[in-house]
């Protein structure tokens, strides 16, 4: 939305539920400048900071100069929101770059969201297939995803996981990835199923695979397990780690019916990646 002569987006929010803490979000400025602002705690109600137009209609004009982390709070004066300060600070990224492509974040043309930081997408470079992008959205999320980075190098052409089609980079630093999307079809489950009870055996199959490069996936939830085209493609390797001792892929395994049986839903977000 315009907001004092410029085009403000809010991309995401991190709302401390307690009211009087501080809050985290991110902006992106005339499409094209990622910023990150931590709004003080008290000084907007939480229902205005989860709505795009009554947070950024609140906030003070964005200042000018190359900057991409700044505060806003309560000017001691009038009591009025103000950018306390501004920063251009280095931040976080992936470095594990194996992938020969890189796409920029205003690049994506986003869709619609199957986790926080799970979008559905299309890029111009990749031509008119939907694919998926998955990010850190903010600083402290790079962990993870840098770790499952990392794993989709491992897995590289072994037919466990989606395709990797390149690493997704904001402003030079890299911050996530893009995978083609799992079957076909434009709703969120579209081209697939999540595996059941019945599917142990192509289960076991994509499991088996990955265990013998000396992988343990982590997070054998049955929600992971994706089954289409008559075979099964596994997600979110985030928890994966190599190598892995013969006792501890070998009680993985044996853990993997019991994750098909459950009920519980754990894990049960519709998503492709």
């Amino acid at each position: 939305m315009e907001h004092h002569g410029r085009i403000i987006k809010l991309l995401h929010a991190s709302i401390d539920p307690d009211p009087n803490e501080d809050s985290e979000f991110r902006f992106l400025v005339d499409n094209q400048s990622v910023k990150y602002i931590t709004i003080s705690g008290g000084l907007f109600e939480p229902p205005d900071m989860s709505f795009e137009p009554a947070l950024v209609s609140q906030l003070p004009p964005f200042p000018p100069g190359d900057w991409n982390t700044a505060r806003v709070s309560a000017d001691a004066a009038t009591g009025l929101p103000r950018f306390e300060a501004t920063e251009k600070k280095l931040l976080p990224g992936i470095t594990n770059l194996w992938h020969d492509v890189r796409i920029d974040y205003t690049e994506l043309r986003m869709g619609r969201r199957l986790k926080s930081n799970v979008y559905e997408a299309t890029c111009a470079r990749l031509g008119s297939k939907t694919v998926v992008a998955k990010f850190a959205r903010f600083p402290w999320e790079i962990g993870h995803v840098a770790a499952e980075t990392t794993a989709y190098e491992w897995i590289e052409g072994h037919d466990i996981g989606p395709p990797f089609l390149g690493h997704l980079a904001e402003e030079g630093r890299v911050i996530g990835f893009v995978m083609a999307r799992v079957g076909g079809g434009k709703g969120p489950e579209s081209g697939f199923r999540h595996a059941q009870e019945d599917d142990l055996p192509l289960c076991q199959s994509s499991l088996e695979r990955l265990h013998a490069l000396g992988i343990r996936h982590g997070d054998i939830n049955k929600y992971n397990f994706l089954v289409h085209d008559g075979r099964v493609t596994m997600i979110d390797f985030d928890a994966a780690f190599r190598p892995a001792s013969t006792e501890e892929l070998k009680q993985e395994m044996q853990r993997l019916l019991d994750q098909l049986r459950d009920t519980s839903g754990r894990g049960g977000v519709h998503s492709v990646a």
